[in-house]
């Protein structure tokens, strides 16, 4: 385990310290000063009848919030699952007591949700890929809304970001441990993680529970398949059927159409 794991990265990341310095190296024109208590796996469902999301780690300063989600596979939902977070984190924002009370927009905090790719996300070769909303007309417009997403490559090949983001990337993507003292302490830190006794129940746990999550799906998709081949083999026996009593009514005289008719059989 390293900490591209997410469970390492989520109990690692909550650290306030850590998480403001990951933040920090991410965005380095932010003030990211002061962060709230980081809170990791938070669940959030908006309604009973829509899907949730589940936060990797969370957190806000007074300004902004902030979601990072540490990324192994590549998803083919990966592009359009931004736009779930952010509906979210929209809504968190604007349980802020300012906005309660005066109804202005203007105090809804920026949003910014990252995931953190072991991949390259575009195939573009960046360390880093930004979105934020622009016109379509006039790409010198931009909305302004505070909605931004990033996606952040391990595998990046281009020299497109600081020196401090790129070794906080190469240890989580090739677990390399430079003399950066930032990338020493989160390195200490995994050890200590794979030495906590309850950690590791808890890891264990989690993996008993997926591996029974994939032999249920396994075994249900099994037993659709065999619901599938006999509904298959029943139709084929229906349609033989039909054709033998076709061909026999055909052979006894009687005309195609009407043998058709009869037995639902069509030769085209």
């Amino acid at each position: 385990m390293t900490l591209a794991d997410d469970f390492l990265f989520c109990k690692i990341m909550s650290d306030t310290k850590l998480c403001k310095e990951m933040l920090r190296r991410i965005f380095p024109d932010l003030d990211v000063s002061e962060i709230q208590s980081v809170e990791s796996q938070k669940a959030e469902k908006l309604a009973l009848h829509i899907r949730g999301v589940r936060f990797d780690v969370f957190t806000r300063t007074a300004r902004e919030i902030f979601d990072v989600e540490a990324q192994k596979r590549k998803l083919e939902d990966l592009s359009k699952r931004p736009r779930a977070y952010h509906i979210v984190i929209g809504y968190d924002g604007l349980n802020v007591e300012t906005l309660r009370t005066s109804g202005n927009y203007k105090g809804l905090p920026d949003a910014y949700v990252i995931f953190i790719c072991m991949f390259d996300p575009f195939g573009k070769g960046r360390h880093i890929y930004s979105f934020e909303n622009y016109c379509t007309e006039d790409k010198n417009i931009a909305l302004g809304d505070g909605a931004y997403t990033v996606f952040l490559n391990t595998k990046g090949k281009l020299n497109d970001v600081s020196p401090e983001l790129k070794r906080f990337l190469d240890f989580l993507g090739n677990n390399e441990v430079s003399e950066d003292s930032y990338i020493k302490e989160l390195d200490e830190k995994v050890k200590e993680a794979k030495a906590n006794t309850e950690w590791r129940r808890e890891y264990m746990r989690l993996l008993t529970i997926e591996d029974e999550k994939f032999a249920e799906g396994r075994n249900i998709g099994r037993e659709e398949g065999r619901e599938e081949g006999r509904a298959e083999g029943e139709q084929h026996g229906r349609t033989a059927e039909k054709r033998t009593i076709y061909e026999r009514l055909v052979a006894d005289g009687m005309t195609a159409q009407k043998a058709s008719i009869i037995t639902g059989w069509n030769l085209k």
